[in-house]
């Protein structure tokens, strides 16, 4: 329930309904069920039974009226903007296989990692915003370190080619005195 209305009986307990008929507060010791799940105040609830409808007391909840009391009296929080449990963790690692898998076969696998590091430094930036930020800061770790040492991997290896390229260049330049670039010919010689 998002007010926290008083029970229209009860002034000193907190609502944790509204009679569906005329929309007033009640507490838990007050709601009664009908048997289509509406929920009724007293008076209502009389009316129903009296109608020979089928309805149930709020006795017949009594273990659970004391918890329903303490949830009412909860002050309302944020509406997260995810929420989900282990089912949707299984979910979520089915989806990330299935992207992995469709990138392989098209022979992308090299952009997992890219998409790795870039995923952990937006979830370590927003982590503050996180419902736990501690978590998120560890697992966007992962995900930049997962990330970032085949990115390192991949920069070191170019960075190995260049200098390559360039020793290969300074011997070939410190060897011939100069660059050997064959000069073209307008008209290649004719050989009898």
């Amino acid at each position: 329930m998002s007010t926290a209305a008083t029970c229209y009986q009860h002034p000193d307990r907190l609502a944790v309904e509204h009679c569906e008929t005329c929309q007033r507060p009640v507490c838990a010791a007050c709601l009664w069920y009908a048997e289509s799940g509406e929920r009724l105040c007293p008076e209502h609830a009389a009316a129903a039974l009296q109608a020979g409808r089928h309805v149930t007391p709020p006795e017949h909840y009594a273990e659970g009226i004391p918890h329903s009391q303490a949830s009412a009296a909860r002050l309302p929080q944020a509406e997260a903007p995810y929420k989900g449990n282990s089912t949707d963790l299984t979910a979520l690692a089915a989806l990330m296989a299935g992207l992995a898998s469709a990138l392989a076969c098209f022979g992308l696998t090299y952009v997992l990692p890219l998409i790795a590091f870039i995923l952990g430094l937006v979830a370590w930036l927003q982590a503050r915003d996180a419902l736990n930020p501690q978590r998120a800061r560890r697992m966007s770790l992962v995900g930049l370190a997962g990330g970032g040492v085949f990115l390192l991997a991949v920069l070191g290896g170019l960075a190995l080619m260049v200098l390559c390229f360039v020793l290969q260049f300074a011997v070939i330049m410190s060897a011939n005195r100069g660059p050997v670039f064959p000069t073209p010919t307008p008209f290649p010689p004719i050989t009898p």
